[in-house]
């Protein structure tokens, strides 16, 4: 009896122990040093931005918790600069054994949208040379190129169905339709996520490069087909004014993880785009063509939305706020190290060996004359009134004499 009771409590121990979340995902952020994303990542995490320059690979993580579960775990976070040089570090970040459990999140700027299409090449041709050098089982790429493509295939938009806990686990498996033409025609078997930071600087673009709503329109319709090409979902942020922050990180949580996340796409506001993987399809991007009157669907990218001139566009690099208790300990540190290095030295005249007044001695006979005076004001009132008399008197410079 006593071997049956720990049998079935070890039992019991390891069936639980199978269901807890992982601890090995993780993000590969990738971008333009302009997409500041350590400051999105910061208002993931709820705390403020360092000002530190940020250089190399860097490491963060979220502390991710399922209420359903009562678990929680780190969700680790890689961070590369973008300088070619440093693209070897990617294999600390993202190699054999990570790459089942990597999902790969692309910032690009609303600041300068000239770039998007630019940087999204260049980072999707580092990340095909990174992994096709890696020594990757054929098997379980193949597999994991599968699970995205399924995931893409049962999207299930939550509105059309709320009681649903989650948009990829279903009850009753449906049929998976065929994939799109333009879906997927790059399937690293990777996660990828396109984040568009600093939304808040369109009202910058249409105040000083006169940008319309089709320049936009054009913007969005060219990223969500880049999207589909590579399974990516899409998502405008600003941590500034605080759109999508908190969604984004609900979805990461949902795809990493596969916790409940119940929020439709939204393609309505301009400044606030999201676009869930599985919803788009070039059917749904084509409406946004009937508001191109300027321009046309298929104009290169970059004659449209063309790099200003130098010195004709400045955007909003924002203020980086420093805590007031900060501030001011760090101001009485300064003071303080100051009145250490900072001691008076008696100074000998040049030529006389003579030694001169101190700044304290002179302060001390400033001091003795004041109250001798009345204070400034009557020092001030006696330097005025000797004036006065020696004008009075005929005093004053005396002409020179000829020799």
């Amino acid at each position: 009896m006593e071997n049956d009771f720990w049998t079935t409590l070890l039992g019991e121990y390891q069936s639980r122990n199978v269901t807890k979340m992982p601890s090995n995902k993780s993000v590969l952020v990738l971008g333009d040093t302009s997409c500041d994303s350590s400051t999105l990542i910061a208002k993931l995490k709820g705390c403020k931005a360092s000002t530190a320059h940020r250089s190399g690979l860097q490491y963060d993580y979220l502390q991710v918790h399922d209420e359903y579960r009562e678990e929680s775990t780190r969700l680790s976070i890689w961070t590369l600069a973008a300088d070619p040089e440093l693209n070897g570090l990617l294999k600390f970040a993202l190699n054999e054994c990570t790459f089942p459990h990597t999902l790969i999140l692309l910032t690009l700027s609303i600041a300068a949208p000239w770039t998007w299409m630019d940087q999204l090449q260049y980072w999707m041709k580092v990340l095909d040379n990174h992994i096709g050098g890696l020594v990757i089982d054929a098997e379980l790429k193949h597999q994991c190129k599968a699970r995205l493509m399924a995931k893409w295939q049962r999207y299930s938009d939550p509105a059309s169905d709320p009681h649903r806990i989650s948009p990829c686990k279903w009850i009753n498996e449906p049929v998976p339709l065929p994939l799109e033409d333009a879906v997927l025609t790059s399937n690293f078997g990777m996660e990828v996520m396109v984040v568009v930071t600093r939304s808040d600087q369109m009202a910058t673009l249409r105040r000083e490069l006169n940008y319309r709503e089709d320049h936009f329109d054009f913007m969005q319709q060219a990223i969500r087909r880049a999207c589909l090409q590579y399974g990516a979902s899409l998502a405008y942020t600003s941590a500034k004014n605080n759109i999508n922050c908190d969604l984004l990180f609900q979805y990461l949580k949902h795809r990493i993880y596969g916790l409940p996340f119940g929020t439709s796409a939204s393609v309505v506001e301009k400044d606030a785009v999201f676009i869930p993987a599985g919803w788009d399809s070039v059917q749904k991007i084509s409406i946004l063509h009937e508001s191109l009157y300027s321009c046309k669907p298929d104009d290169d990218y970059n004659s449209v939305i063309a790099q200003p001139s130098r010195g004709k566009y400045m955007p909003d690099c924002g203020i980086q706020t420093v805590d007031e208790q900060e501030f001011f300990a760090r101001l009485q540190q300064e003071l303080q190290e100051d009145a250490e290095t900072n001691e008076p030295l008696t100074r000998t005249s040049i030529g006389t060996g003579t030694p001169q007044r101190t700044s304290e001695s002179a302060d001390k006979d400033m001091q003795a004359v004041e109250k001798k005076s009345g204070g400034v004001g009557g020092v001030l009132a006696d330097f005025f009134n000797t004036l006065m008399l020696r004008r009075s008197f005929g005093g004053g410079d005396r002409p020179v004499e000829a020799e």
